[in-house]
């Protein structure tokens, strides 16, 4: 294999993340076919059970609560390349340790509670780092089409992953489904190692793996503060921009509502609907196919107009789609696959829009812990959404009809945080940055 070129692969050059990226659309595939085995197993092993699927998913998602302020911190501050590394690696070697009790057929449901905990940690320390990386190697009139580019790549690679999963899953046994993530953590694997990925933004210049580590070691001062020093500094920052506390509390509210559905598919599929492993895949791909649609809808329109209107309905729409959900005939899976493909379409462009309006007003060298911030107030309410929904589902005896109730209620948090005076003008502002930007780039 020809050695590839370590500068060319440099810290500030656009290419170099696109190589990146490349290979971890391998890792979310390998991911997300885990994802559903782990899923539709615990409806084997527990059937009709609504809360050892809230628990499941709670201690899948708990992690991003803990650990996402200290991940952005450090993502802030630690080398990078090292941080995704260890993070891919060691979901790696979760994913063997399901297969080998698989194999075993010692699995119980304590195992899939432990290994959801560990894998969802591993993410939480993924995450806050490649969006850092994103926003530092992306050129910043690039960042709204490269935000749509990602949710579309990473959308259509899961479409592609539960249909992959619940076809060979009824010719293979699991662990041999699980292997793929194996393989697909092996592709990704190659540009990390030969990337050398950015620390801070002030430096114009491509560096490589040995300047790279040169700076890193000269930039150890700025490394005395604590964590909690560096997350009062990214709450700091977020309270000084007018508009965006109250838009962090919209998206927590409307997390905590939408929790039910990723927590309570499984059965709400298998049980509500009567569905195997198929239809379960076939809605999961409906569900994505939509977030691919307005992906691509996010990657080709070069400029938006009306930010704050698109955003408004965008959330509205999403609201509609769940309530829309809980209404389906029972067994109708054609009527379930079109709520399905319609309802997150909007979704991928409203989170697009958000971003870059993020990535325009936080400085660069404090992204990765304002990032944190914004992750963690957004998520606070969703583990408790989730370890939530079965017992409540379970209460009103009805899946469907908790979805109703969570639409509506996900609508009304809209209305009465959206149309504040801040909220808007912080769209607003959104919209002039964007502008500007796209405009100095024309001038260029």
């Amino acid at each position: 294999m020809e050695k590839i070129d370590q500068k060319k692969f440099s810290r500030n050059s656009f290419q170099a993340f696109l190589f990146f990226w490349a290979g971890q659309l391998f890792s979310i595939l390998g991911s997300n076919i885990v994802s559903f085995v782990i899923i539709w197993t615990i409806t084997e092993l527990a059937p009709n059970n609504n809360t050892v699927l809230s628990i499941a998913a709670f201690l899948a998602f708990i992690p991003y609560v803990i650990f996402v302020p200290i991940a952005g911190v450090i993502a802030d501050k630690w080398n990078k390349k090292y941080l995704i590394l260890i993070s891919d690696t060691m979901q790696a070697l979760l994913t063997f340790a399901y297969i080998v009790i698989l194999a075993l057929g010692n699995l119980q449901i304590w195992h899939i509670y432990v290994i959801g905990f560990l894998r969802g940690t591993c993410a939480a320390f993924h995450e806050p780092v490649s969006f850092s990386v994103l926003s530092i190697m992306t050129p910043k009139d690039k960042l709204s089409r490269m935000n749509g580019l990602n949710t579309l790549f990473s959308s259509l690679v899961r479409i592609i992953a539960p249909v992959i999963a619940g076809f060979l899953m009824v010719f293979l046994n699991p662990f041999w489904v699980l292997s793929i993530d194996i393989i697909t953590y092996l592709i990704a694997l190659i540009p990390i190692i030969y990337i050398a990925f950015p620390n801070m933004l002030e430096s114009p210049k491509e560096l490589s793996s040995e300047d790279e580590l040169k700076e890193n070691s000269n930039s150890k001062g700025d490394e005395n503060g604590s964590f909690m020093d560096h997350l009062k500094e990214g709450f700091h920052v977020i309270r000084n921009i007018p508009g965006l506390m109250i838009i962090m509390l919209m998206a927590t509210l409307s997390n905590f509502f939408f929790q039910p559905l990723d927590a309570l598919l499984p059965n709400f599929i298998r049980y509500t609907h009567f569905g195997g492993q198929q239809e379960l895949a076939y809605f999961l791909g409906f569900l994505n196919l939509g977030v691919f649609l307005g992906a691509i809808i996010m990657t080709v329109k070069k400029h938006w107009r009306h930010m704050a209107v698109t955003i408004t309905i965008g959330l509205f729409s999403t609201s509609a789609g769940l309530l829309a959900l809980g209404f389906v005939p029972e067994g109708n899976f054609i009527a379930l696959y079109i709520v399905a493909a319609f309802f997150l379409v909007m979704n991928p462009i409203v989170n697009g829009l958000f971003q870059t309006m993020i990535v325009f007003m936080i400085p660069p060298e404090k992204m990765g812990r304002v990032i944190s911030v914004l992750i963690t107030m957004s998520a606070i309410a969703s583990p408790l959404g989730l370890i939530l929904a079965g017992p409540a589902a379970d209460l009103l005896g009805s899946i469907s009809l908790l979805y109703i109730i969570c639409g509506i209620l996900s609508a009304l948090v809209v209305t009465l945080t959206i149309f504040r005076k801040s909220a808007w003008n912080l769209m607003k502002e959104g919209q002039r940055l964007q502008d500007e930007a796209i405009n100095t780039k024309t001038q260029e």
